[in-house]
């Protein structure tokens, strides 16, 4: 007996590209965008609450009234022409003291009719506190500072970009596998798997 007749031989159709582990990738990139974003306004979470204090005005030299939260920020605004303060101090009871004033965050100042921004403080003491200032004349305005929801809000930006990068990747892994499974299906002829 002698060999047998060559005939076509069966080659195993070519591997689907990319893998399926490639939806992974969009996995990832939701679950980071998600986590980093919780993770941010936990983190943010006091400062939010306190950026959403209320604001006080009233004269510097007699002073202005304002509920105040320990480490957080504040703006100091003067009537528009007016002087900055050189100095002031926070008494809340009996106790009292020196503020420093700053320019920390003056990028996210809002604007006030009538007012412009003059300085930022940090809060010493939380409780209702009276605030005087010694250098200006007029009434002063206290707000909260409020930057805080500029970075949250830069964050679900962020959030919503990986989000729309991950829809993407998904859709082009979906398509590029459906042509690769197509063109092994063809190169497989009728009897293809």
């Amino acid at each position: 007996m002698g060999p047998g007749q060559a005939g076509s031989s069966w080659t195993a159709p070519p591997p689907i590209r990319p893998s399926a582990r490639w939806y992974a990738l969009p996995a990832v990139l939701v679950v980071v965008a998600v986590a980093g974003l919780l993770a941010l306004v936990a983190a943010l979470w006091d400062d939010a609450q306190a950026a959403d204090g209320p604001s006080a005005a009233g004269s510097p030299e007699t002073g202005v009234t304002i509920q105040l939260s320990r480490a957080h920020g504040y703006f100091l605004y003067v009537r528009t022409g007016g002087l900055s303060p050189f100095a002031c101090s926070v008494k809340v009871g009996e106790r009292s003291g020196p503020i420093r004033l700053t320019r920390q965050n003056s990028w996210s100042a809002s604007e006030h009719p009538e007012y412009r921004y003059t300085a930022s403080f940090e809060a010493p003491v939380s409780g209702r506190a009276l605030l005087t200032c010694r250098g200006t004349e007029g009434p002063i305005l206290v707000t909260p500072d409020d930057t805080v929801h500029g970075y949250i809000g830069l964050a679900v930006m962020v959030a919503l970009g990986l989000g729309g990068v991950a829809v993407i990747a998904f859709v082009v892994i979906i398509v590029r596998r459906g042509g690769a499974k197509r063109g092994a299906a063809h190169l497989s002829g009728p009897y293809g798997r």
